[in-house]
């Protein structure tokens, strides 16, 4: 069987976007007959993973999740694409780059992009970037949604959800617009997972458990009251299943959360979603056939008005959710030709 290593492991980051992602990505490759060998996580200098070097060594191909990292030349943008020029000068073997976000990067980060024998970018307007540097790219859609989600399971309740967001101080402010409000809190993180199975992990499980357990009755009756950043985690949910199906049920969400976004649009729930760091939000809208109008900045979200999905808008998503699984299933097998060749 050929071998794949994977950059940018972002199942890290315990998000239930990002560890769907990285599972969709192990699970195409196996089926077209490509193991992964090896995986290096998400913000950490891949060139201080010895480990995963030799895993390089080993490999038939190596694979770069983009996601959202490869914007506003940020240092970890031109760490993690670097790994382009080394594959080609010291391996030798093909180099892809998927799923990804390309946004406003200096020449050092471009000139290591056209090493890559293949890019995939999320959105057109990634596209249309690369293609101000003579750099092709084909689009398809986040990986996220190679997991279907059953429409005809969707029960709707009467509650408003909204979510957290990569910036800390906006999540805080929209926690505490649920608490006013009323909405359901939706954090986008998943409980900690137990990724080895060892006598301390289980241990660690069981205490953060137990502590949860302790502490929400009082936070529940509001004898005591406490900060974001520890109540935060008592709104977490365990698995991907849990979190999509929260979203599914609701009338309405506040989204500042790109996945829940896309979890969002295959369960067909309305929205709002705030601007996030890069154009990934208008990016993905745009190629959906979703108006500007449903994306607000933070200060516009108390005061908007909650619409539901137009008949327009329901096709539109509808069409984009179900030609996604091809395209990536296509993109794949573009992927696995590189390795015959």
């Amino acid at each position: 069987m050929k071998k794949a290593v994977i950059l940018n492991d972002t199942a890290f980051e315990s998000h239930h976007g990002c560890e769907t992602v990285v599972k969709n990505i192990k699970e195409l490759l196996l089926k077209n007959g490509i193991k992964t060998i090896d995986t290096h996580p998400v913000g950490k200098p891949w060139v201080e993973n010895k480990s995963f070097i030799v895993s390089m060594s080993q490999a038939d191909i190596v694979i770069v999740n983009g996601e959202g990292t490869l914007h506003h030349s940020q240092p970890r943008a031109k760490d993690l694409i670097s790994v382009g020029n080394y594959v080609k000068e010291k391996l030798n073997i093909p180099v892809v780059l998927i799923n990804s976000t390309c946004q406003e990067n200096n020449s050092e980060i471009i000139e290591s992009i056209k090493c890559y024998d293949l890019i995939f970018v999320r959105e057109s307007l990634s596209q249309q970037e690369l293609a101000k540097y003579d750099i092709k790219s084909k689009v398809v859609p986040d990986m996220s949604f190679y997991s279907k989600y059953d429409l005809s399971k969707k029960e709707t309740t009467g509650r408003v959800g909204i979510t957290d967001s990569v910036y800390f101080d906006l999540s805080e402010k929209l926690y505490l617009l649920s608490l006013k409000e009323g909405y359901e809190f939706l954090p986008a993180k998943t409980n900690s997972k137990i990724r080895k199975i060892t006598v301390n992990s289980l241990f660690k499980h069981a205490e953060s458990n137990l502590f949860k357990a302790i502490r929400y009755p009082f936070h529940k009756l509001k004898l005591i009251k406490f900060k974001y950043k520890k109540i935060r985690k008592f709104y977490y949910l365990n698995d991907y299943e849990s979190y999509v199906n929260k979203i599914a049920s609701s009338k309405f969400m506040i989204i500042a959360r790109y996945h829940s976004l896309c979890f969002a649009l295959k369960t067909l729930t309305p929205f709002l979603a705030l601007k996030s760091n890069s154009h990934k939000i208008e990016g993905i809208l745009s190629d959906v056939g979703i108006d500007k109008s449903r994306i607000v900045s933070e200060p516009e979200v108390a005061s908007s008005t909650f619409k539901e999905l137009t008949s327009e808008e329901e096709s539109n998503i509808l069409k984009y959710i179900n030609e996604a699984p091809r395209k990536i299933e296509g993109m794949f097998k573009e992927i696995n030709s590189l390795i015959d060749k």
